[in-house]
């Protein structure tokens, strides 16, 4: 009978591994190695779309909570921007309905794909401008003094109605208000520019107010600077610096410059001038930089495209043309796109290197000549107070106009 030694025969007690919370330990840790670290999660996530974001907010609190941080947002918008450049395409397009004059907003991602959004913005109001975006964020007014402004996400799907100012514009003085948007990235605060814009026969400066989206007040600034601005909204926003055309008086008349806003010191700045130009001029952001687009109205028209620099200022880019069937340029994306349309409405992307179109497309029942484009990237930036896009009710609407007499 061999002898009893270690390890042999049957253990008294509870042995190593036999038990159950053993092996719920033992079951768990083989998957302990599967977990990413944290900031290779966040990379991987900033590349999704919005909409697959706002599922995965459900996954588990950690997620969600990174998805809702400054920086994470911050992230995820540099990525949406460059898709842009590589030339994948998003574009908002505002239009008018042929019969009932309703506004329309749709966005545009391939020509297979055009998908009419729910707009906040009161479809029986006679005008709505479209301002932007920046930082992925729309705003929609009625002119002509900058009234029922929302700030809208249409990635996010939710709007803020912005409170105006008790500013009112003085009668005999003031002829339309210009409004334009800002991002202080800083202080990660989106701001609102109403300008109250004087007459071109008055050398006296505007009204100028801002609204930050932080503070959910309005402020009146301090304008020294004497100019025209002769349209309801800024001519571009590139990153986060609003950008208008005016008209500057000096000893001459009056001739047209740029002029830009500076959100750290709350002033606006005059750029260089370009010198001779053409008859159309465009401001544009084009591969992340201020351009301008000069052209003639021609059956054979050529396009100069000049870029901004701080340091060197105005410098021709390139060159494109001859653009030949075109009734209307309506601008340029960030990619260099150029946009166009024919007489039949048909709007076409254009290559400005090969003068090609690369696509085309149309929306059904459009009033002829209402198309505004925008370039936009989605964004995940929401302000405070904001609330979800509702589809708006005709009746209600119908009945809303008439109670306002605006029909």
């Amino acid at each position: 009978m061999p002898p009893k030694g270690k390890g042999h025969g049957k253990k008294k007690g509870k042995g190593k591994g036999n038990s159950k919370e053993t092996k719920c330990r033992d079951a768990a840790e083989p998957t302990s190695h599967l977990y990413f670290p944290r900031e290779i999660i966040s990379n991987i996530l900033s590349r999704l779309p919005v909409k697959t974001l706002l599922r995965f907010r459900c996954v588990c609190k950690q997620w969600r909570n990174l998805i809702s941080m400054p920086n994470f947002i911050a992230a995820h918008f540099r990525h949406s921007s460059s898709l842009q450049l590589a030339g994948s395409s998003s574009i908002l397009i505002g239009s008018r309905h042929q019969e009932s004059n309703n506004h329309l907003i749709s966005q545009y991602n391939s020509p297979e794909s055009v998908v009419q959004l729910d707009s906040p913005f009161p479809c029986f109001f006679p005008n709505m401008y479209i301002v932007g975006p920046c930082n992925g964020i729309v705003c929609l007014f009625n002119p002509p003094w900058g009234e029922m402004i929302n700030l809208w996400n249409p990635a996010m799907r939710k709007y803020k109605m912005v409170e105006l100012s008790e500013s009112l514009p003085i009668q005999g003085l003031h002829f339309l208000a210009s409004v334009g948007m800002a991002f202080d990235y800083q202080q990660n605060d989106l701001l609102i520019l109403r300008i109250f814009c004087v007459g071109i026969t008055y050398a006296v400066p505007n009204h100028v107010e801002v609204y930050s989206t932080k503070s959910r007040k309005w402020k009146k600034l301090k304008n020294e600077m004497v100019f025209h601005i002769l349209e309801f909204t800024c001519n571009v926003i590139v990153k986060g610096v609003a950008y208008w055309l005016v008209c500057m008086p000096d000893k001459f008349g009056s001739r047209a410059v740029f002029v830009r806003f500076d959100v750290r010191k709350l002033v606006f700045e005059k750029l260089p001038s370009i010198g001779r130009r053409k008859k159309h001029q465009y401001l544009v952001e084009l591969e992340g930089s201020l351009c301008m687009l000069d052209w003639d109205h021609k059956d054979d028209c050529h396009m100069d495209v000049w870029v901004m620099d701080d340091v060197d200022g105005w410098s021709k880019k390139y060159s494109v043309g001859p653009l030949v069937g075109f009734d209307r340029i309506l601008g340029c994306l960030r990619n260099g796109d150029i946009v166009a349309k024919n007489e039949k409405g048909v709007v076409f992307l254009c290559d400005p290197i090969t003068s090609s179109v690369k696509e085309k497309f149309s929306i059904d029942n459009t009033k002829d000549g209402s198309y505004v484009i925008v370039d936009y990237s989605e964004s995940l930036f929401l302000i405070g107070g904001m609330l979800p896009v509702k589809k708006q009710d005709a009746q209600v609407n119908w009945h809303a106009k008439n109670s306002q007499g605006l029909a």
